[in-house]
């Protein structure tokens, strides 16, 4: 529920931070101790001489970005600001940063060759076979992770962060603006899938924002307790596994489309010589996970 006399129309909110002085004024804030200032030392951080024309742009940023203690004259960041200095630092709108064929200690379950995992910030990261051209995952990445990291640790984080977002989705939670997420199993020759070669994918639809994404049925099994409790008794530890390396997730093999109307979409997870089989329903729901005969 929302007031609707505080309200803001989208272009009116960030018409409020179209000027260098007020996007200055957030970035002292977010560097600051505690992300507060008196207003004597903010100025001073910005370098803006004149009084007027500092108060003037601050005041259009407070009781929105930014509160005002008036007892003790400070100024701190609030959660909307927090949200401006995130996108800032992320650097998804301004940086264009490449990384080109970084190796993995992982093979293809395909051909066997070892994988690679590349990245640029328009095209997101991607972990791929260059034998077989075959994408494992792909799924956008921002640029702020790649910093004081080497190739190896941006591909851990890139499967930690891929992992998480999708884990948000399913539990219908949006990871961009926390609004309900739809999920429905779709043929897996859809575009901009986060892998390639499977025959049926989830799709992710918030019905709020823009966020969208064609996932691995297996992706909903990562965290799933019946499935995390077989791997581990049979020695392996699904965290410590990268998306890639669990062929649950990334080997069509392991697929079987049952029924298209209603879907049933059957995901067989193996560890050595023991083998159990997850059933979605047509909800991408588990409806059972059971040994396979």
């Amino acid at each position: 529920m929302t007031d609707d006399s505080t309200d803001l129309s989208p272009h009116d909110a960030f018409a409020l931070l179209g000027h260098d002085l007020r996007v200055d004024i957030l970035l002292a804030l977010s560097d600051a101790d505690n992300r507060s200032l008196p207003f004597t030392e903010l100025r001073q951080r910005v370098d803006e001489r004149d009084s007027g024309k500092f108060n003037y742009h601050l005041s259009k940023l407070v009781d929105r970005f930014i509160a005002h203690n008036e007892d003790a004259d400070e100024y701190r960041l609030l959660y909307p600001g927090h949200r401006v200095i995130d996108a800032i630092e992320n650097g998804v709108f301004h940086e264009q940063v490449t990384i080109a064929n970084v190796r993995l200690d992982a093979t293809c379950h395909d051909c066997g060759s070892q994988l690679r995992f590349d990245y640029d910030t328009i095209n997101a990261g991607r972990v791929s076979c260059p034998s077989c051209d075959r994408l494992l995952i792909g799924f956008p990445f921002d640029p702020g992770g790649l910093t004081d990291r080497d190739g190896q640790s941006v591909a851990v984080a890139f499967d930690r962060r891929t992992r998480s977002t999708w884990e948000r989705a399913r539990a219908d939670v949006c990871p961009v603006c926390s609004g309900h997420v739809d999920a429905a199993f779709v043929d897996g020759s859809v575009d901009e899938a986060a892998t390639h070669g499977l025959p049926v994918l989830v799709d992710f639809d918030c019905t709020q924002c823009s966020f969208f994404c064609h996932v691995p049925p297996g992706a909903m099994l990562v965290t799933h307790p019946d499935v995390v409790a077989f791997l581990t008794e049979n020695g392996i530890d699904a965290r410590e596994r990268r998306l890639w390396e669990l062929p649950f997730v990334v080997d069509p093999g392991a697929i079987t489309v049952t029924e298209t109307d209603p879907w049933q979409v059957a995901v067989t997870v193996a560890a050595d010589d023991a083998a159990r089989r997850a059933v979605f329903d047509d909800a991408v729901s588990v409806a059972s996970f059971d040994v396979v005969r």
